[in-house]
């Protein structure tokens, strides 16, 4: 559905290139066949959640992020990166039956801080919950955010995006 991509809300033309379910290495693994064919300027990278709340470690994601963002400038492509907004394990668990590594919230924390190093745009700033936990309003699966949590982060890029271009090199 159109309604729950962020893109159907940017106001500049864009590809989504996305895999739902993939972990930060996956989507490094299909960069080359994916990505390069489009030769994108820009590459608006939201990456890592499902990496996190699987087990892996802000330091393993970080990793695989650093690694896009250097395929990414190899091939004259500006990586922007997304923060990551929370997750509702309680959701994730009904909506899944899967279980959330019981250190999520410290290392999307820290992914979150390395992302902020980046050239980034800060959407969990948009969700700054109590507990960091995604209300069920905003996401009914506790992973996905809904529509109303889209439009937010669509706002929030497209007021964001052109003065972050102009940054980059």
């Amino acid at each position: 559905d159109w309604e729950y991509s962020y893109q159907t809300y940017l106001n500049f033309p864009t590809v989504n290139l996305s895999n739902s379910g993939d972990t930060s290495s996956s989507c490094l693994e299909r960069f080359d066949s994916d990505v390069l064919p489009f030769r994108p300027r820009y590459l608006i990278i939201l990456e890592g959640t499902n990496s996190i709340r699987g087990g892996a470690s802000a330091a393993e994601v970080a990793s695989d992020l650093k690694a896009l963002r250097d395929k990414c400038l190899k091939n004259n492509i500006r990586p922007i990166f997304l923060t990551l907004p929370p997750i509702n394990p309680d959701s994730i668990s009904k909506v899944f039956g899967e279980e959330t590594a019981p250190n999520w919230r410290e290392e999307m924390d820290s992914l979150n801080e390395f992302i902020r190093t980046l050239p980034h745009i800060d959407i969990a700033s948009l969700f700054n919950y109590p507990d960091g936990i995604m209300p069920p309003a905003l996401s009914l699966d506790g992973l996905h955010p809904d529509i109303t949590a889209k439009r937010k982060m669509a706002e929030l890029i497209n007021s964001k995006f052109p003065e972050l271009i102009r940054t980059l090199p």
